[in-house]
């Protein structure tokens, strides 16, 4: 299996699918383009099994810089041929469109995402430093965001 391809099998299962429009990977660009639903309604739609309570508590605030920062870090560390991510979110009538480069996400964090392992626990102290602590998230979610 290509990296491509272990890419498009990850995103069919990642955390939060049900609540994804769409996901596409350009190669041209070595880009990813992430579409969430914009209402309850929209995506309840598309996917009959979600319910109005778990849509709304899977957006609070802390989530939405998750999946923003966290799950955009997850996404460059372990495809490397991704170069930026963006990211298409409307929650409550609030747009959080971002842009995460690995070049900006490596230069604001000090480390090169791509690096960091499982193995040697690098992954799990930039979780705790960049997911877990909310103030290093928030500076980073910030940076991301593109200007209304």
């Amino acid at each position: 299996m290509s990296q491509q391809e272990n890419l498009e099998s990850y995103l069919k299962v990642i955390i939060g699918k049900n609540f994804i429009k769409s996901a596409i990977y350009l190669d041209a660009q070595r880009m990813l383009f992430i579409t969430y639903y914009s209402s309850y309604e929209e995506a309840k739609s598309y996917e009959e099994e979600i319910s109005e309570e778990n849509y709304n508590n899977y957006f609070s605030q802390g989530k939405i810089e998750k999946l923003i920062v966290v799950e955009s870090a997850r996404l460059l560390r372990e495809y490397p041929f991704v170069e930026s991510i963006s990211i298409d979110l409307t929650v409550d009538g609030s747009k959080y469109d971002s842009l995460v480069t690995r070049e900006k996400f490596n230069s604001m964090t000090g480390c090169e995402i791509e690096n960091l392992s499982l193995s040697d626990g690098s992954w799990k102290e930039f979780e705790r430093k960049y997911g877990a602590n909310k103030q290093n998230r928030n500076k980073l979610f910030k940076a991301f965001l593109l200007e209304k």
